[in-house]
């Protein structure tokens, strides 16, 4: 039986090295592309057509949601794996409806990921942790809700400060210029910028960036401010 031909992307390379490393040392698996970002792992995935990808969520250029559904609409017979910090049931749902095969937390034992990756190589799911139960109940929870309406119904926790941060932040302002503009000291705004990440369990700036775009587009789909 020949060997499970993996492509691996992750924007940081000490990480993407490390993942290397671990799985080489496996007769069943090859590595025979890395990719440091979305772009890169479709351009890769139909260079090298690896039997499976391994690929972090969040990555500069392209994240790896879009770029699993990029994947997939060109080859809906792709295997991907993804490997996250995020494990909300959002994030789930999110990465569920891209068709991958799986989810792993990052801070799996590497008998675990070799595990995952023999499965997902199968054709088989592998979501940990997760039971067909709990799969289908986070998509019916989920399926009949947009990105906007997510954005709005993880809002309600948000001051009115606090939206109206965002708000800035949707417009592509800086924290000093929403300082000026709301008459704050710029750390002051950091210390908002930061109290709505941690409600809102974001993670990144881009993060953060584009939340506040989804929130900014439903509020004005519906005809009203923050």
């Amino acid at each position: 039986m020949g060997k499970i031909r993996l492509l691996i992307a992750d924007d940081h390379t000490i990480l993407r090295q490390g993942l290397v490393d671990i799985l080489e040392k496996y007769d069943d698996i090859c590595v025979v592309a890395e990719a440091e970002d979305g772009k890169s792992l479709v351009s890769k995935y139909f260079t090298f057509l690896p039997d499976v990808v391994l690929s972090d969520v969040e990555m500069p250029n392209l994240n790896g949601l879009d770029a699993a559904k990029e994947i997939l609409l060109r080859d809906p017979e792709a295997k991907i794996l993804f490997l996250s910090m995020y494990n909300s049931e959002e994030d789930f749902y999110k990465i569920v409806q891209t068709k991958a095969l799986g989810l792993i937390p990052k801070e799996i034992i590497k008998n675990e990921l070799v595990h995952a990756i023999r499965t997902v190589h199968k054709g088989e799911k592998y979501f940990l942790g997760k039971s067909e139960t709990d799969i289908k109940a986070i998509i019916t929870k989920y399926s009949s809700i947009s990105n906007s309406n997510f954005a709005e119904a993880r809002s309600i926790s948000l001051t009115p400060t606090e939206k109206n941060v965002l708000l800035f932040i949707a417009e592509g302002k800086t924290s000093q210029e929403i300082a000026n503009l709301t008459h704050k000291s710029k750390r002051t705004v950091d210390s908002i910028r930061s109290a709505i990440m941690s409600k809102l369990n974001l993670h990144t700036l881009p993060q953060l960036i584009k939340y506040a775009m989804e929130l900014s587009f439903a509020s004005k789909n519906k005809g009203k401010t923050l």
